[in-house]
């Protein structure tokens, strides 16, 4: 039997609308579905990126505690010069346990304490008029090694990251310094700093190598570890 053209046509406009609810349903489903997933990766970028700045975070408290311990031996070393210098003055006896250390002398460590206070300050430029000034005016004082080493903190905090790299190596003019290890973290750092990998990965790897109980040598690591990625 065959149905009126009427029909017919009444028929396929039902099928074509069926058809299309079906696909704008589906097209629905498949829009969602595709938000949901942009979703779940955005926060899972966000997780990552949270953990690596609390990573990051970590890190730098870490290093500010090392540097912290080692100003806080210099301090300490500097208040011994200070109190060893008072005691001649006032011709007081030294402590038992044999002949004391050299005092620098008075100008030298006022030199010196006011450069510290001029870093301190963020005052970059003119602790390391400072520092030069007490390098020119005793070049073999105790406190030389030390006064070169934070001219290259100067550089470093005013982001000259070269200069900083020179005046750090200078350090290792000075055959009994103390600053060998943290000198050598520092050149790795501005390697580091100015985008040379290679030369970061050989500083820090030197520094391992000799001065491997530093109190730097974790944060090395962390650095190799880091310039890996």
């Amino acid at each position: 039997m065959k149905l009126p053209l009427k029909s017919l046509v009444l028929l396929l406009v039902a099928g074509l609308s069926a058809c299309a609810g079906s696909h704008q349903h589906l097209a629905a489903e498949v829009e969602q579905s595709q938000g949901e997933v942009r979703d779940d990766l955005e926060a899972l970028k966000q997780a990552v990126e949270a953990s690596y700045d609390r990573e990051k975070a970590m890190a730098e408290r870490l290093r500010q505690a090392e540097e912290g311990g080692s100003q806080l031996r210099e301090d300490l070393h500097l208040m011994q010069s200070q109190l060893d210098l008072l005691r001649r003055q006032m011709g007081a006896p030294q402590p038992a346990g044999g002949a004391a250390a050299p005092s620098a002398p008075p100008e030298v460590l006022s030199l010196y304490r006011a450069g510290r206070e001029s870093y301190e300050a963020r005052q970059y430029d003119r602790a390391m008029a400072q520092f030069t000034q007490l390098l020119e005016t005793a070049p073999e004082d105790e406190l030389a090694d030390n006064a070169q080493f934070w001219i290259g903190e100067c550089y470093w905090g005013l982001g000259k990251y070269r200069q900083a790299l020179t005046a750090f190596a200078k350090v290792f003019v000075y055959a009994k310094t103390e600053k060998a290890d943290a000198a050598q973290f520092k050149i790795a750092r501005c390697y580091q700093a100015l985008e040379e990998p290679g030369k970061a990965r050989a500083a820090y790897q030197k520094l391992l190598d000799e001065y491997p109980d530093s109190q730097y040598a974790p944060t090395a690591r962390r650095g190799l570890q880091d310039l890996e990625h």
